[in-house]
């Protein structure tokens, strides 16, 4: 949620029964407007909270650009008041999905994983560049968005589409009207491929329906009581929902989890 609409889209955090108390709220707004403008970004979302043992992570990402992605900051906060810069890993790997313990709530705790390489020694893993890689996964391979809202420049630079003004009813229950929010990583030709109609700028990002294993049913929708607001769940990363109000440019994504994927998915739906 950016924080600069966090008023307005905190209220449909209901429609998938999340909240966030008021108190902590007004922090949240107070402080990470404060962050927002210290770190120079030009755009900071509130991502969430993660579980961990003895606190909760409350989650965020900003960029410095009008690109969405470009030079992203991570931070995390245990108070709502202080935020910690997350610096990327040196030596991260996608492998680090397989960590499966339970957070603890210190940033020093290390982890211990086994290599798949044959001869290896063990990985050892902190805790904090654990948080960074959780944050990494979920945005890239649970956050949507609703198609259009993102826009590829000429220079390549991916920013918000100021003209987007949302799905109609029946566009926002079709699982071919979202994308990843992330840089396009299949071929353009690929992501517009079976559009009856496509936009170079908006079309090339990738599109939720042919994602990691198993495609297209790596999500759950739901539509709140009036028919006009939809939620997707994502099934690899639990907690992770992101909405969109029909005939609107209100989105957005929250996650409240453990930060441990399911690996069990392929077992819980049809192939």
């Amino acid at each position: 949620m950016e924080i600069d609409s966090f008023t307005e889209l905190v209220p449909l955090l209901s429609n998938f029964w999340r909240t966030i108390p008021a108190a902590q709220q007004l922090k949240l707004e107070s402080s990470l407007t404060l962050l927002k403008q210290d770190h120079q970004l030009g755009q900071l979302y509130f991502l969430g909270r993660l579980e961990a043992h003895s606190v909760a992570y409350l989650l965020a990402f900003g960029t410095p650009g009008l690109d969405v992605f470009r030079e992203r900051k991570f931070y995390y906060s245990r108070n709502a008041v202080d935020w910690i810069l997350l610096l990327e890993p040196t030596d991260w790997t996608e492998e680090w999905s397989r960590l499966w313990g339970e957070f603890t709530g210190n940033a020093s705790f290390a982890f211990k994983m086994r290599s798949l390489a044959a001869g290896s020694a063990g990985v050892v893993v902190r805790e904090q560049d654990r948080l960074w890689y959780v944050i990494h996964a979920i945005l890239r391979e649970a956050a949507g968005v609703p198609r259009g809202a993102l826009r590829m420049s000429i220079e390549r630079d991916v920013v918000l589409n100021p003209f987007f003004q949302g799905l109609t009813r029946a566009e926002m229950v079709q699982l071919a009207n979202y994308q990843h929010f992330r840089r396009p990583e299949r071929p353009a030709e690929e992501n517009l491929r079976g559009r009856k109609e496509c936009d170079l700028s908006f079309d090339v990002f990738d599109r939720l329906e042919v994602d990691v294993l198993p495609e297209g049913k790596s999500f759950t929708m739901r539509l709140d009581d009036s028919g006009r607001v939809v939620v997707w769940s994502s099934l690899h990363w639990l907690g992770l929902e992101f909405f969109h109000k029909a005939d609107s440019n209100v989105y957005g994504f929250f996650y409240q989890g453990d930060g441990r994927k399911n690996w069990d998915l392929p077992f819980m739906v049809e192939v």
